[in-house]
């Protein structure tokens, strides 16, 4: 039996898709992630080929983040563009401080209205939804400013009513963990630069592969690494050899401290590396 949509989620979900349809040509704001997914789904729903999904390319985007973003739109089948973002040559951005997201959606939006006007499209739209509005977040200030549109905040709908209609249109991303960009990782107030966002990726990229944990973050302050994942997921590293072998490639790429965050993983912004209960992994003294 095939399994049906809960009403009042089916009722957000024409909400939303009613929103966009009363627009006049839209440019979806899409990363790799399940909200902005959703929202070009119901977008090329609601407009067709007068929606349109662009992805901002920068170092603080993993390559493998774009190619997600790619594929997703592949699957819906909504036109995808890639523009390149400059927030890097930006002195307020990569000076770290604590409205850094403010800088780098400021850029991106200016992006994206230009090649909106270019299209002839009417609005850009982005994934914000209900359980963003609490968060100290600089980028929705960004967006507001730029008269960015969010039709699933507008309809009400929450992370878990995101995930949950993703899941039921088919979406592949429907339960993929959030990827905040990789500058997230420097602490905040410390130089970001090309040089340490590619540090961190392939750090992440090693730890996940060798132990199979979804969601961590290496934060980065002073060449010192430390890593965060969620407290059920520490269990992963309780592993002399799986610990040496992090400490060596992670020393390999260029740190030279790499310490473990016994709490666990904190959806705090570049949350200081000073302030966390930390202890040497195997093998770290050296």
């Amino acid at each position: 039996m095939t399994e049906s949509v809960p009403e009042a989620l089916a009722w957000k979900i024409d909400q939303a898709t009613s929103i966009i349809r009363k627009l006049n040509g839209v440019v979806v704001a899409l990363s790799a992630g399940v909200d902005s997914s959703l929202v070009a789904f119901l977008a090329h729903r609601a407009l067709g080929n007068s929606a349109v999904a662009v992805t901002g390319k920068s170092e603080s985007l993993p390559t493998e983040e774009l190619e997600v973003a790619k594929q997703t739109a592949n699957s819906i089948g909504i036109r995808h563009l890639v523009v390149q973002t400059s927030e890097l040559q930006n002195p307020d951005y990569y000076s770290n401080p604590q409205n850094r997201c403010f800088f780098c959606k400021e850029t991106l939006y200016a992006e994206l209205r230009n090649l909106a006007d270019s299209l002839g499209l009417e609005a850009i739209l982005d994934g914000t939804q209900a359980d963003d509005i609490g968060d100290d977040r600089p980028g929705l200030k960004a967006a507001r400013e730029a008269g960015v549109l969010s039709p699933l905040l507008q309809a009400s709908f929450s992370k878990a009513d995101v995930r949950e209609a993703a899941r039921f249109l088919g979406l592949s991303v429907w339960d993929k963990p959030a990827m905040p960009c990789l500058s997230s990782r420097v602490v905040h107030g410390e130089e970001i630069t090309a040089e340490k966002l590619g540090m961190i990726w392939p750090a992440e990229l090693f730890v996940k592969r060798l132990t199979g944990v979804k969601d961590l973050r290496v934060r980065y302050a002073g060449k010192t690494a430390r890593i965060e994942v969620s407290p059920e997921d520490r269990k992963l590293f309780f592993d002399e050899n799986v610990l040496d072998q992090i400490d060596q490639e992670l020393r390999r790429l260029g740190f030279t401290k790499v310490t473990f965050d016994m709490r666990g993983y904190s959806k705090k912004d570049s949350s200081t590396i000073g302030n966390a209960l930390t202890l040497p992994m195997a093998s770290m003294s050296g």
